[in-house]
């Protein structure tokens, strides 16, 4: 796993999250194993909540949610964040983290946050 800011999850023996190279990927954590890897979409941030994973890329702004699984990639669906800041530098990316609390997701752009309803 070569992560470069973008958090990783650890479910059980599996490791989960973006490394830089093979894409995002899912790990054995105690052998070191790649059991699989997508570029499906771009580096970006991960958490977790209810079974459940939530990525976003720092790129596009795209938030995807993925069953974690060691079976394989597995989407359940997929935005992109809008609208986005107009005061990130070209540069810049969607760096922070999403978060959730209380069945929602939380995720900034610069300064936008957005908010969604999330629980079932």
């Amino acid at each position: 796993m070569k992560n470069h800011h973008g958090g990783v999850v650890l479910l059980g023996d599996y490791l989960y999250g973006y490394s830089d190279g093979p894409g995002w990927i899912c790990q054995n954590f105690k052998t070191g194993e790649m059991v699989w890897n997508s570029k499906t979409f771009g580096k970006g941030a991960v958490t977790y909540a209810d079974g459940r994973l939530y990525a976003q890329s720092e790129g596009s702004g795209d938030v995807v949610l993925l069953e974690p699984s060691p079976a394989g990639y597995k989407e359940h669906g997929r935005f992109q964040l809008s609208p986005q800041s107009t005061i990130r530098s070209q540069r810049g990316k969607i760096w922070t983290h999403p978060v959730i609390s209380n069945g929602k997701l939380y995720v900034r752009d610069q300064d936008l946050i957005h908010c969604y309803n999330i629980k079932q």
